[in-house]
């Protein structure tokens, strides 16, 4: 990387952090209403007696199988909040590197 992309890089990130934040927030949003969609079946599912096994083991596997696509929306809320996590740490630590790099160039200029 020549010194001119460095401090283009280092400009332009952020901008894209902003953005990463952004979604991230976004996500954690997502994730807090797929757990409230979850748990608004969970309850109209026990409240509406469809839920009716004779055992602890029994009920949780009819929850279970009565809440499939709420569960698969919550599994991949939680990606995707875990991802957005990532990406953001990644251009967090690639903005520290570049002003360490940047650091080490003035000593050296």
């Amino acid at each position: 990387m020549t010194k001119q992309e460095i401090v283009n890089r280092l400009l332009s990130l952020p901008k894209e952090i902003a953005v990463a934040e952004e979604s991230l927030l976004q996500a954690s949003m997502q994730l807090v209403s797929a757990k409230e969609v979850l748990q608004q079946k969970e309850d109209d599912l026990l409240l509406g007696n469809m839920i009716d096994g004779k055992n602890a083991e029994i009920r949780a596997a009819q929850m279970r199988q009565n809440t499939l696509n709420e569960r698969e929306n919550l599994s991949g809320a939680e990606l995707n909040l875990k991802n957005s996590a990532a990406r953001l740490g990644r251009l967090r630590d690639e903005f520290r590197a570049l002003q360490a790099v940047a650091d080490l160039l003035k000593g050296v200029a």
